[in-house]
């Protein structure tokens, strides 16, 4: 089999994000885990999590000297403001540094602005729903392009703006804890107008310095299939979730209001046009099927698809399920994508070089199908603090020893960074690099 290559300028690296990987934090997931321990997996908390707010100039040019041409990392609201309207400027130059680190390294910068943090004192005051959220949010947000701007082009206002509402505010597994319809539809509706506020901020500062800026939320697909794809009724039911998880906050973006079932319509001001790029995050598929028992779920029961492997998370690995997920994104906004998070829980290191390649190869089966498709980053490059999972997730090329925080790259790292140095997918007769048995059964 003839390599198969990448686009020219194509951007290839790894994923990060601050309180997974810095330490040193005190924001609400910080005080979440103070008073909520039993709600981390294996206990533990990001105290210090990799010390990377230390060792970021090592670790950057690790992942320098590994090829990569692209690193996705986020900035601290909590460090930057901590208190409201009082900017921390030590903060600030310590991410400019992290830019300056990434550009001498040879990595194109993507700036998360938010990635499931906030300062405690927004948190206080309601979170997403607070009246002052967007405002204070644009202000953060044009302090940080302020800042950086001049280095930077890709930025992402929000982190999988969706999840963070359901998992926080319905199914109570992150900070707040919330179980309440009610509270998910207004940190959806907070979350969108902190979106478009920031949005109008980046490109509003950037236009003043003649600065180019490229702006999207990581937006999270995870595809729904009925779990009986003969079932009318799993047909059926999988269109609701599919529609508020998959496409509700990107539609709302693209009308320029709040659209139903969250909202009845509203104005949001500089939504409309706010996204001038897709990031995508995808992991997974899921199967969904009726469940009377599940009201708080829309009735509906989700499990990993039959037939697929499954990673240490028990989730499906299902590499056309990303192709799809561009194909359809590509096809129904008409926006480049960048793939701003994707990769494998793996304990052993045994799925990921296959999961490597089967993903690269559905992103170019993506571009040969019509889709613009700018860029591949991996989550994540080091194995890091996994939110409610605490440290028993590792999805890292690069594997970090929990007393001695040596970082140790796996055979993956090896395997991407040679594809990154060569910028093309070996055949699959390379290094044995399809799915084996092991890869049929969960590693957890």
């Amino acid at each position: 089999m003839t390599p198969r290559r990448l686009p020219e300028g194509f951007l290839l690296g790894c994923a990060t994000a601050a309180h997974q990987v810095e330490g040193g934090l005190d924001n609400d997931w910080t005080r979440w885990v103070a008073d909520h321990p039993e709600a981390i997996k294996g206990g533990g908390d990001a105290a210090v999590a990799i010390d990377h707010l230390h060792r970021y100039r090592e670790d950057l040019a690790q992942l320098g000297a590994m090829h990569h041409n692209a690193h996705r990392f986020s900035v601290e609201w909590a460090r930057v403001e901590p208190e409201p309207g009082r900017f921390n400027l030590d903060a600030l130059s310590h991410y400019a540094d992290v830019v300056r680190v990434c550009r001498l390294a040879g990595m194109e910068p993507v700036v998360t602005l938010h990635h499931f943090t906030l300062p405690v004192w927004l948190a206080a005051a309601g979170g997403f729903a607070a009246r002052e959220a967007p405002a204070r949010f644009a202000g953060y947000a044009a302090a940080c392009v302020e800042a950086l701007g001049d280095m930077v082009t890709w930025w992402v206002t929000v982190n999988e703006p969706t999840v963070a509402a359901v998992l926080g505010h319905l199914e109570g597994q992150w900070p707040p804890g919330e179980r309440s319809l009610r509270r998910t539809q207004l940190a959806l509706r907070g979350l969108l107008r902190m979106h478009a506020a920031a949005a109008q901020a980046i490109t509003t500062v950037s236009a003043r310095h003649g600065r180019p800026a490229q702006v999207s939320i990581a937006h999270h697909e995870r595809r729904f299939v009925p779990r009986n794809p003969s079932s009318r009724v799993d047909r059926a039911v999988v269109r609701l979730p599919d529609f508020l998880f998959n496409r509700w906050f990107l539609r709302s973006c693209v009308a320029g209001r709040v659209l139903a079932p969250v909202g009845h319509g509203e104005v949001v001001p500089g939504l409309a046009g706010s996204l001038t790029y897709l990031g995508l995050n995808h992991y997974t598929s899921e199967a969904v099927s009726f469940d009377v028992r599940a009201p708080g779920m829309l009735f509906t029961r989700h499990e990993a698809v039959p037939g697929k492997p499954l990673s240490s998370t028990g989730w499906a690995i299902d590499a056309g399920a990303l192709r799809r997920a561009i194909t359809d994104l590509s096809d129904e906004f008409g926006l480049p994508v960048l793939v701003t998070e994707n990769g494998v829980a793996d304990r052993d290191d045994e799925l990921r070089p296959a999961f490597l390649r089967d993903h690269l190869g559905a992103v170019l089966d993506a571009i040969e199908s019509g889709a613009d498709v700018r860029g591949y980053l991996y989550w994540t490059a080091w194995d890091n603090f996994e939110w409610a999972d605490g440290y028993t997730k590792r999805f890292g090329l690069i594997a970090v020893d929990r007393e001695t925080l040596e970082r140790i790259p796996k055979p993956s790292a090896a395997l991407f960074a040679e594809i990154c140095r060569m910028g093309e997918l070996p055949d699959q007769s390379n290094g044995g690099m399809g799915l084996g048995a092991a890869a049929m059964r969960d590693v957890s």
